[in-house]
């Protein structure tokens, strides 16, 4: 990690903190409407209109709060889809060190350690997200990757379905979870 560079992020960060009001709410991601987003998404048969939920979910799972830890997760985002790993990493991490409760902050390192094949630690920053958001989908998804990469089928087979309890709409996970249960001789009960 590059020293200059997080001390920078960090220094803007607490200066922030300083200049900003010192009421400014994080985002909860037991935010009800995530609870009627949920709930919408069991009840639906359209996927077009699950797309359309999950994008909604998603952007209330991205709601920091922060100005700064937006700035900082937006900073992540760009530098990651720009393979700039090393900024990324340091954004991510001073979004966590500054917001250690905002779920998709762990979600998005958990990300980019899942990109650089850092699958220890993707799984450690998943579970800290799971921790904060127990329904979160994506990161749900990411482990079930993750244990599929790393030969651990029913670790993987777990994950999608605890997937597919929050979001039945998840693309891809009921056939993984199929040719997982064929590849150990599983069956579906």
């Amino acid at each position: 990690m590059n020293a200059g560079v997080f001390q920078r992020l960090m220094a803007a960060a607490v200066t922030c903190v300083i200049c900003c009001a010192a009421g400014a709410a994080l985002a909860d991601q037991n935010d009800e409407r995530l609870n009627a987003m949920f709930n919408r998404l069991h009840e639906l048969d359209d996927p077009r209109e699950a797309q359309q939920i999950e994008l909604a979910i998603w952007q209330v799972w991205s709601e920091s709060g922060s100005d700064t830890a937006d700035l900082l997760l937006a900073r992540g985002v760009r530098a990651m889809n720009g393979q700039d790993f090393e900024l990324a990493m340091d954004a991510f991490t001073a979004l966590i060190a500054l917001e250690p409760e905002f779920a998709e902050g762990w979600n998005k390192r958990a990300t980019l350690h899942f990109v650089m094949g850092n699958f220890e630690a993707s799984i450690a920053d998943i579970d800290r997200t799971l921790e904060l958001a127990p329904r979160h989908f994506g990161a749900l998804s990411g482990l079930g990757q993750i244990y599929t990469l790393m030969d651990r089928p029913k670790d993987a087979i777990d994950a999608y379905r605890r997937g597919l309890a929050a979001n039945p709409f998840m693309r891809g996970a009921r056939a993984t979870i199929q040719a997982l249960q064929e590849k150990i001789g599983e069956r579906d009960i």
